[in-house]
């Protein structure tokens, strides 16, 4: 068979660098805190947001106590709050954290087995959602507004600390109101195995989840994450975003419409996006993202680019359980991150787009299809040969139209490719060696099921591969992202 050259496109491609997004060197309230505190300044009349009777201790410990329940894993104990009827619960993340069984008990002495349906991380957001089996009359505490709280407010905290029951109460002021973190510092006393209970006002409102200080050799410097930031985890959870959402983003309180995240279509169509202050934290490097889900099919196949010419371009993509399906970064603005690749199950997918780096803002361009083929594979030893030379292949079919114009993407490649695409009959319809990295551009001449044949151009070449085929058909007005 006579070799020859295929009509290609050069393609430089990504290369993809681990951001700080997927390893967090720290608890966020050590390296974040001293740096990003802000101290929040409410405009209105101090009469909308002043306490109109203020409880004593007493008052409040009987109002709230017995929606605080004692938490205990098989890895320790803690607290929770029960913030719904039908049992769920909030407490802190690294209260539940790798717990393969939960017993709540509340403060009537009645004990339930619950589960954790939503995680965040203490190193990230300090939060998790439990649900208590079989319940939904159960006692619950009602949320108090951040926008009420000033500094030098009188607060309480109950838990149960080391684990003691019943649980107790401790009281103090705020000191000072962290609101992009979301956290609010107390010099009300807490102590190991008060993570996870209440910081309530005088009427006994939920202020924040008591979780644990910024430095155990910090005296009195206390945090509870405001109730803006667990109303807005709890939001995640009943939008269907990642599971361990937490573990990456601190979300954003405030947002358009009240939701945490935007759609995103799988038809190749472009959307513009912008990282601004204001959107998600990146957890560890304080940089910002915005948050896209779609729904996806188990199998299926999926391409996702973004490209800027503001910014440097990170992409990570979180399967329905919580775990990192794919991720991708441009080394530089211009540059394409990209994912490619076929989906594990059925469920709701979240996106996190995130800016390279920590102090970048501008807009973006973002692209989504269904490609026509996905494909990671190798050519070793027991390959077997196809071609009279000895050289191994691999073969993939897909199915095509008509003057469809089709690019298939190489990347990947440990050695020198040579591609074949051949028709149902046999006949070939372009071949040719490529580079490791680039694209080709095809128009298909019939509606067929086409075969793509991937080859090495060295015969004694062995090594992995990546590739990807896609076609997008749309209006020529529309623009499609490119590296022109």
């Amino acid at each position: 068979m006579t070799r020859h050259s295929f009509n290609i496109t050069s393609l430089q491609l990504v290369r993809a660098i681990a951001l700080s997004l997927l390893v967090i060197p720290g608890a966020i309230a050590t390296t974040v805190i001293g740096e990003l505190a802000l101290t929040s300044n409410y405009p209105g009349d101090k009469a909308a947001y002043a306490q109109k009777a203020n409880g004593s201790a007493q008052e409040v410990y009987e109002k709230a106590n017995s929606a605080i329940v004692h938490i205990e894993t098989d890895n320790g104990t803690g607290s929770g709050v029960i913030v719904d009827s039908n049992g769920l619960t909030v407490t802190n993340a690294h209260v539940v954290e790798g717990a393969k069984s939960i017993t709540v008990e509340l403060q009537n002495g009645k004990k339930y087995q619950a589960d954790v349906i939503f995680q965040g991380s203490n190193k990230c957001l300090d939060l998790a959602l439990l649900q208590i089996r079989g319940q939904n009359r159960l006692p619950k505490l009602n949320f108090a507004s951040l926008s009420a709280v000033r500094k030098g407010q009188q607060v309480f905290a109950i838990g149960y600390p080391r684990g003691i029951k019943p649980s107790s109460i401790t009281q103090g002021i705020v000191s000072n109101i962290y609101t992009e973190l979301g956290f609010i510092q107390t010099d009300a006393n807490l102590n190991p195995g008060n993570s996870g209970g209440a910081l309530l006002n005088s009427r006994g409102e939920l202020l924040g989840i008591n979780t644990r200080k910024v430095d155990a050799d910090t005296n009195g410097m206390n945090l509870a994450i405001s109730s803006e930031k667990v109303q807005t985890f709890i939001l995640a959870y009943k939008q269907r975003l990642s599971p361990s959402i937490g573990q990456f983003l601190i979300p954003a309180t405030k947002q358009k419409n009240n939701q945490l995240a935007q759609k995103l279509a799988l038809n190749g169509v472009e959307s513009k996006g912008r990282i601004q202050i204001g959107d998600n934290l990146v957890c560890g490097d304080g940089s910002r993202a915005n948050i896209y889900t779609f729904e996806g099919k188990a199998d299926e196949p999926i391409m996702i680019e973004m490209f800027s010419q503001e910014i440097g371009s990170y992409l990570a993509l979180l399967g329905p359980n919580g775990e990192i399906i794919a991720k991708d970064s441009s080394e530089s603005r211009q540059k394409i991150a990209r994912i490619s690749t076929n989906l594990p199950q059925t469920g709701t997918y979240t996106l996190i787009a995130n800016a390279l780096n920590s102090k970048e803002t501008g807009t973006y361009r973002l692209r989504a299809i269904n490609p026509l083929l996905v494909q990671q594979d190798k050519l070793d030893k027991s390959t077997p040969a196809c071609l009279k030379d000895g050289s191994p292949c691999r073969s993939y079919v897909f199915s095509g139209k008509a003057n469809q114009n089709i690019t298939i993407q190489l990347d990947r490649f440990d050695f020198d490719p040579y591609l074949l695409l051949v028709d149902s009959d046999g006949k070939i319809i372009n071949e040719g060696k490529v580079e490791r990295r680039a694209t080709v551009n095809i128009k298909l001449p019939r509606n067929d099921n086409y075969k793509l044949v991937v080859t090495t151009a060295n015969p004694q070449d062995r090594g992995q591969f990546s590739l990807l085929i896609y076609s997008i058909e749309q209006d020529s007005s529309a623009n499609i992202v490119s590296e022109k």
